[in-house]
Formats: structure tokens, C-alpha cells, sequence
């Protein structure tokens, strides 16, 4: 598969990995076609979908070299930065199963896997069952209703994206997003569990902030990267 190394909120602690956005989304994603940045980004940068949809081809032996090549380098591996698991509306199992067979293989031979994370909106069993023992699963979540169902599904890690704009307004631009960040909770209990607000998110990326996995100028977060906590994104 291809890959890239992190971006600015991410960090250049961890490998990238995306799919077509749309292609491989649940029709029902909250954000697709209204304030998506990932759509955004194809829009603007057209060979990012041209990597997507090359990226929804895959085999056992790529996803392999790619896992390997993120230990080689030391780092962690973010999956689908942008896209999801769907294949022409359903649950890509094949790619699932190669992701599987390239972890045991990697496993077999006595090799500890990297850290890997990835949010979903697909709640979907066979998505915990099948990838829950290599990779760190958040579902994506928006309102009760999609907790429900990731719980019913058997996650136990969810990223609450505020699109309700609940516990923050639109974050503004200029001079006010400082008073914004600073206004922000570093912790939420919505429906009975406590959500960590995204720490990138309210301290920044700049030169002493917080990134993912990490700069020469930031600190890794790690929170997701690990699985340490739910996680709050904020309305942005």
C-alpha cells in the first residue's frame, strides 16, 4: 500500500495510510458531503485521491512490506487519515483479511508489531473481531446513538467529533482562536464517560505544543496512538 510520512497535526513519528474518501465511507458519515476535510483535500490535491483509490486495491504481501517498513523506521502507523473500510457499500473483508494475514505473518516470525490506530464510522462486529487484536480501534462517534451502536458492535474506545458544536463554537480565526483554545475543557464526561479533549487541538502544534507521534519542535500526544483514552474532537 501506499503510505506517507505523518503531516503537521499528526507528527513525523507515524506512517499514513489513506483510501478513497466516499469510495470507502459509510453513506451515513456525518461529515461526508457537508464539512469534510478529507474531500477537501482530494478536491485540492488531486493525486491524494488518486493514491486513495489505488490504496482500495490491496494484498496480504504490500500491507506486509508496509508494516515492516514502519518498524524498520520506528515509528507508529495512522490508518486511513482519510476513508474508511467500505468497498462499493460494504465491508471490505478482503482487505481486512490481508490486514490480518500480513499481522500474523509479521507475528510468526517473531516480530513485535508497531503501534497502529484508526477511527472508524463502520460499527461493525466483524471490524472489532477481526482487527481489534492488532490495531487500536475508536469508533467515531457524533451523538448516543452511534455510542449504542459501537458498543453493540464491541468497541470500547470512541472519538466523540462534536459536530453539534455541544461543547465548543466553531473555532474561530485570527487573534481569537488563542482565547478559543484557551477557553477549551481538557476533559468531558458525555453520557456517563469521560472524554479527553484532543490535546493537539486545544494546546496547538506550534513550536512547545502537542502533535500525534511528535516533532523536532512538538511533543507526542500518544493518546490514540496507545489507546489511553476516549477522545473529544472538537468542532473546528
Amino acid at each position: 500500500m501506499q503510505s506517507s510520512k505523518g503531516n503537521d497535526k499528526l507528527g513525523t513519528g507515524c506512517r499514513v495510510v489513506s483510501r478513497a474518501v466516499g469510495d470507502s465511507c459509510p453513506p451515513t458519515c456525518d461529515f461526508l458531503g457537508i464539512d469534510c476535510y478529507a474531500e477537501g483535500t482530494e478536491r485540492i490535491f488531486k493525486a491524494s485521491r488518486a493514491v486513495g483509490l489505488r490504496n482500495m486495491i490491496t494484498e496480504a504481501g504490500k500491507i506486509r512490506s508496509l508494516i515492516l517498513t514502519t518498524i524498520e523506521e520506528k515509528r507508529s502507523l495512522r490508518w486511513h487519515e482519510r476513508g474508511d473500510l467500505l468497498k462499493n457499500g460494504q465491508l471490505d473483508l478482503e482487505y481486512i483479511g490481508n490486514i490480518v494475514k500480513a499481522c500474523e505473518s509479521i507475528l510468526a516470525d517473531g516480530i513485535a508489531l508497531p503501534h497502529m490506530w484508526m477511527y472508524s464510522h463502520v460499527y461493525d462486529s466483524r471490524v472489532v473481531d477481526m482487527l481489534g487484536k492488532y490495531i487500536v480501534l475508536y469508533a467515531s462517534i457524533h451523538n448516543k446513538e452511534h455510542k449504542e451502536q459501537a458498543i453493540k458492535a464491541g468497541y470500547t474506545l470512541f472519538a466523540w467529533c462534536d459536530t453539534l458544536k455541544v461543547y465548543s463554537p466553531k473555532k474561530p480565526r485570527g487573534k481569537k482562536a488563542v482565547e478559543w483554545k484557551k477557553a477549551l475543557p481538557k476533559l468531558a464526561i458525555i453520557d456517563g464517560d469521560k472524554y479527553v479533549t484532543c490535546p493537539e487541538m486545544r494546546r496547538g502544534r506550534e513550536e512547545g505544543g502537542v502533535t500525534c507521534t511528535g516533532t523536532k519542535d512538538s511533543i507526542p500526544c500518544n493518546l490514540c496512538v496507545k489507546g489511553l483514552a476516549n477522545v473529544l474532537f472538537l468542532n473546528h
